[in-house]
Formats: C-alpha cells, structure tokens, sequence
C-alpha cells in the first residue's frame, strides 16, 4: 500500500498591497490634502480649540466639517453667508454701494426731503 499525502500550506492573510510605494498610494488616495484660506478670527479659533483639547489643527478642523457635514442639509437649506441675495454682486462684479440719504434719528429730520 502506497501512502500518498500531500501536504499544503496555509498562505494566511493575502497582502493588501504589493509594495510600500502601493500602500502609499492607498493612503494618499483615501486621505486628500486639501490647501484652504482661513480667515477673520477663524484662525485664532482653531488654534484656541487645538489648544484646549490638545490636538492637532487638522484634527480640530476636520471634526467641525463633520459636525457641519452631519447636522444641516447644506443641499436644500443653503449657505448660511450667501442666502441673502446682495445687489453688489449681480452683475458679476463687486460695485460700490450707495450711501442712504442722511437723516437725524434724534429728530427724524431728513436731509433728503422726504419728511421720517
């Protein structure tokens, strides 16, 4: 009697990539940088919040988009800065907004003529 095993290997766990260079692509391509102006007091105040809850800008940054992302529906409600329509735009270009007629609150006099 001939006895015939055959012996196989187990190959565990196949890799989920190739190579490092791979698995850097990988990464990059789930995490995008994306370069971003803030401005007014925007700034103070993420470095105010990484500060006190000790992490990074980045990290305080991205868990206020989240927030942002999950609480409104920004589709169907808008942008908060830009739902009130501004005549100084309409045309395309910023143009110089006229001044009202001056008019004495204390009195209600109108230097325009028209009587307040």
């Amino acid at each position: 009697m001939t006895d015939t095993t055959t012996t196989t290997t187990k190959l565990g766990r196949p890799a989920k990539h190739a190579d490092a260079a791979a698995r850097q692509r990988a990464y990059r391509a789930s995490n995008k940088v994306k370069t971003m102006r803030l401005t007014g007091k925007t700034p103070a105040a993420v470095a105010g919040l990484a500060e006190y809850f000790e992490m990074s800008e980045t990290e305080v940054v991205n868990q206020l988009l989240k927030f942002a992302l999950t609480n409104r529906d920004w589709k169907h409600q808008g942008m908060t800065s830009w739902s009130h329509p501004d005549r100084r735009f309409s045309s395309g270009k910023a143009t110089a907004v006229q001044a009202p007629a001056a008019c004495n609150f204390v009195t209600g006099n109108s230097t325009s003529g028209v009587a307040a």
